[in-house]
């Protein structure tokens, strides 16, 4: 992690990040819509 959690009902930082199909995704961009954001742990990690 590289600062503590966010806790509930705080605004997602801006961040940049690449979809499945390596195009550019800011958050920046979405603003206005709902946006769902999953982190997935890498295959064979706990979590």
């Amino acid at each position: 992690m590289i600062g503590p959690p966010l806790p509930p009902g705080a605004p997602a930082p801006d961040f940049t990040a690449q979809d499945h199909l390596g195009r550019t995704v800011r958050l920046p961009d979405a603003r206005g819509r709902h946006v769902v954001l999953v982190f997935y742990p890498g295959d064979d990690t706990p979590g």
